[in-house]
């Protein structure tokens, strides 16, 4: 929140020293000064207030929204060459060796509210480990640390999943659904669960 009032507040202050200039544009054009010096003032104003934005949303407001929509869209920036957790999930499926899990569950709950950690966490354990019931106590895990509603979703629909499919728990993946449907039905998933469950209970 801090963070975006700072950028608004940045972004404002071109605009600001753009209207401390309009007096003087105004005070030549009608105060009996010269038009053709009133005029150049809103020139270069306008041209300053133009640079100034400009850098300011290309240099530093972009870039902002793009990580922020990156870990939205894919949750959480993913970079090996800069990121300790990618390095060792990149190590894990390398060596295939199942012994690295719970080091890599260490480096997970260091940074709780990162869905992708929780995922790539589950996704391993079902694969290396074979332990679907871990994995699906993981997401379950990761949702409850989430901050962002639409990842704790995912989290809880991923783990809803896993239980239905891999660990063959109906009851289990119901009981998910039905809480997705209850707590999150603003969210994507929560609305994908609800769309599911009435096809579950027809079948049961």
């Amino acid at each position: 929140m801090l963070s975006r009032l700072l950028q608004i507040i940045v972004v404002l202050i071109p605009l600001g020293m753009f209207m401390a200039v309009l007096p003087l544009v105004q005070k030549e054009f009608y105060g009996g000064g010269e038009v053709w010096r009133g005029i150049a003032y809103l020139l270069v104003a306008l041209t300053v207030l133009a640079v100034a934005e400009g850098l300011l949303f290309r240099y530093w407001i972009l870039p902002s929204w793009g990580r922020a929509l990156s870990e939205r869209l894919y949750a959480g920036s993913y970079l090996p060459e800069n990121d300790a957790l990618a390095q060792f999930v990149q190590r894990v499926e390398t060596t295939r060796d199942a012994a690295l899990l719970p080091e890599l569950e260490n480096l997970v709950q260091q940074q709780p509210r990162r869905a992708r950690g929780w995922l790539e966490l589950a996704r391993l354990q079902q694969e290396l480990a074979k332990a679907p019931a871990r994995a699906c106590e993981s997401l379950q895990t990761g949702a409850a640390a989430m901050r962002d509603r639409e990842d704790a979703a995912l989290l809880l629909y991923r783990a809803a999943s896993v239980a239905r499919k891999a660990m063959q728990d109906t009851a289990l993946a119901d009981l998910l659904l039905h809480r997705l449907a209850a707590e999150y039905s603003a969210t994507v998933y929560g609305r994908k669960a609800a769309a599911l469950l009435p096809e579950q209970e027809s079948r049961d």
